[in-house]
């Protein structure tokens, strides 16, 4: 393979998905987290306000309201799986980061003679990439043939 080809893919392709891995399991890090707090202090102020109601105060609406939030936000937490996008793309991102060190130092099966390394390098990070999209949610799997679809119709434009 070419030198500037496999610049070309190193550039265009593993830096910017090794990028996109680390955003993403950031994003879903710091929302996971966020909702979990909210959902921790919410929990935590139900039962107060709940006796608080019971004494000389009438908070039953308030605590109906902080109910339902703790439930809506419980359901978003399952429905939108911050925690395990924020795990898997992690898990995805550690995959990827070795493997341009594997390449440089010859390690592994780069050190093995008679071997193309950089066609090795190709093959094994989109092995990496294949491995996690076959593990995507099916919502995420339409929303990407919805993109390609809009995109080839946009193409015949």
């Amino acid at each position: 393979m070419e030198k500037e080809m496999f610049n070309d893919y190193l550039e265009n392709r593993y830096y910017s998905q090794l990028r996109y891995y680390g955003k993403s399991s950031a994003k879903n890090q710091k929302k996971y987290r966020n909702f979990q707090w909210i959902l921790i202090v919410l929990s935590a102020i139900t039962p107060v306000l709940a006796a608080i109601n019971g004494e000389r105060y009438n908070l039953q609406f308030v605590v109906v309201v902080v109910s339902a939030l703790v439930a809506i936000l419980t359901t978003g937490l399952k429905t939108f799986q911050y925690q395990e996008l924020w795990v898997k793309y992690r898990a995805t991102s550690e995959q990827l980061k070795p493997e341009i060190h594997y390449y440089n130092f010859n390690v592994g099966p780069y050190g093995e003679s008679g071997v193309d390394k950089e066609s090795l390098f190709i093959s094994r990070v989109e092995a990496i990439l294949d491995e996690e999209h076959k593990g995507w949610p099916p919502a995420k799997k339409m929303e990407e043939k919805d993109g390609e679809k809009q995109g080839a119709v946009e193409g015949c434009s």
